[in-house]
């Protein structure tokens, strides 16, 4: 049995999301991680399972499709406004919207024996100032099939300043879902997240199959808070959380699968940890590559989301391939864009709309001395088996949201492409192409003097797997009409041919590049390089 709530004793206030020490905030502890006890946690999980604290039944009764970035009462949120009269309302209001509750409410509706648990494992405290009321020392909330916590948000945009440098941000962000999207399972392997934050790649890997997940911080809270989301969630036996500045605690330590969503904003003071990514965003992300191949096993992955630049004379991907120093020949790598910006974008993001012109000349200094072109925020993997063959590199944009299926469409693509013939004539042998679902075409048209249209070329438009643009010649919709997977290259062109579309010097070969620019695309799907179905948007 868990030890009863004091509600009378004198204690420091654990609730508030910071202290201030001459003007800069000092960490808040931590949930009770090492001394908690094992049945605290247990009587927990029962409770938030019974009061149905997931994900959809929380979503849909806050009426928001996910809850990444939800809004809570105090940002202007109107559901679940009112009384708490039920377990699920009161987790709601303490944990995410982050209020105050009468101490007689919360353990009504949620158990004696469950207020006690919360008090035993430091997630609540006598709220200040408000007699016979409590609230939450730290967010806890529903997230991948997990229950996670973090540092409470500040309740005012004001408090954003003060908060510590090691505050541990909240995994409740779009920006983590979009990281954890395009993270493939690793079932049976030894999994790697770097810069964890609350660790939750990590738990999650082990919840879907890993045989062990280390999760490491270079701040000690975060350390802390995903030793606490472990022990949480009934993994802590296979999730190792470690203090780590990048690789250097890990010693000789190798890995099926890495993943890392390091910090990569500018800056030219640290202010904090999660967030600031050195002079020009890529320290941490120039850190973690250039030790990988010392940590990946071979037949093993990295992904990583994080913002490059590309530079003057030195694309992402070169730049990339680069930090891998003499080990990168043993991987082959996609970076995949998923949002650009330039300098003056870059700017405004980093000081939150930009202060004056001399600070802003400062910056644009700064990245022209660096010879920054622009930013992009890229998802970038690498595949540790290119041994004995040359290693490929492939940059791409991304359509619709990505996800690990995306990516690896990209990779079996540029696999082909290198193994299966010198010609795109070659590597079209056998296969018989059809159009992609969601391919988009566009007939350009063009008037004359005397107003008539006649047809100049098309514009073939992808989303998925990744988005791409293709100008085509006048016969690409017949040609698109003929990739209908019965037909082969030969085939296709004598029905152009048949269509009178083309003269008898248009041979197979040049029908076999269009239709592999096409391919390349994801606007036609070749049998032995299947497309992923699509996510319903």
């Amino acid at each position: 049995m868990v030890g009863r709530l004091d509600r009378d004793a004198s204690r420091a206030d654990p609730t508030r999301t910071m202290t201030i020490i001459d003007g800069v905030a000092a960490s808040p502890p931590p949930p009770g991680t090492l001394d908690a006890p094992a049945d605290a946690f247990a009587m927990l999980r029962d409770a938030l399972a019974a009061a149905k604290f997931d994900e959809p039944t929380v979503s849909a009764r806050l009426g928001v499709t996910s809850l990444y970035d939800v809004k809570r009462l105090a940002d202007g949120r109107t559901t679940l406004a009112s009384a708490p009269e039920d377990a699920n309302a009161v987790l709601v209001r303490l944990f995410i919207d982050s209020e105050t509750l009468p101490t007689a409410v919360v353990e009504r509706l949620l158990g004696s024996d469950v207020l006690a648990a919360l008090d035993a494992l430091g997630l609540v405290a006598p709220a200040p100032g408000v007699d016979a009321s409590l609230s939450a020392t730290a967010m806890l909330y529903p997230t991948q099939g997990l229950w996670l916590a973090s540092d409470r948000q500040p309740m005012r945009a004001a408090d954003l300043a003060l908060l510590p440098q090691d505050y541990v941000f909240s995994a409740l962000s779009s920006l983590t879902a979009q990281y954890l999207d395009v993270l493939p399972d690793a079932p049976g392997r030894r999994v790697l997240e770097l810069c964890a934050g609350t660790g939750v790649a990590a738990v999650r890997a082990v919840r879907r199959g890993a045989a062990e997940a280390w999760a490491t911080d270079i701040a000690p809270r975060c350390v802390e808070f995903i030793r606490f989301n472990a022990r949480l969630n009934d993994v802590a036996d296979r999730v190792r959380a470690v203090e780590s500045d990048a690789w250097s605690a890990l010693g000789g330590e190798t890995f099926d699968l890495v993943v890392a969503h390091p910090p990569y904003v500018p800056a030219l003071s640290h202010r904090f940890d999660f967030r600031d990514g050195g002079a020009d965003g890529e320290q941490v992300a120039r850190r973690l590559v250039e030790d990988l191949a010392a940590h990946v096993r071979p037949g093993g992955r990295f992904v990583m989301r994080a913002a490059i630049s590309d530079r003057r004379g030195a694309a992402i991907a070169t730049r990339v391939r680069e930090w891998l120093g003499t080990g990168g020949d043993a991987f082959d790598m996609v970076v995949l864009e998923n949002g650009v910006y330039g300098p003056m974008e870059a700017y405004k993001a980093v000081t939150k709309g930009g202060k004056d012109f001399v600070d802003l000349e400062q910056w644009l200094r700064h990245f022209d001395a660096l010879g920054v072109e622009g930013f992009a925020v890229c998802f970038v993997e690498m595949r540790r088996d290119a041994a004995g063959r040359a290693a490929l590199t492939e940059r791409r944009v991304a359509g619709r949201p990505p996800d690990a299926r995306a990516i690896d469409w990209v990779f079996r693509w540029a696999r082909r492409v290198a193994s299966m013939g010198a010609t795109a004539e070659a590597r079209l042998g056998g296969q018989r192409p059809r159009v992609a679902p969601g391919a988009r075409l566009a007939v350009h048209l063009e008037s004359d003097a005397s107003g008539a249209w006649s047809n100049v070329g098309a514009a073939v438009e992808t989303a998925w797997p990744t988005h791409n643009v293709v100008k085509a010649p006048p016969l690409a919709p017949t040609l698109l009409e003929l990739c209908d997977g019965t037909r082969d290259v030969t085939a296709i062109l004598a029905g152009l041919r048949e269509a009178g579309l083309v003269s008898e010097d248009v041979t197979r070969a040049d029908v076999a590049h269009l239709v592999e620019v096409l391919a390349a695309a994801g606007a036609v799907e070749l049998p032995d390089c299947p497309i992923p179905a699509a996510e319903k948007a």
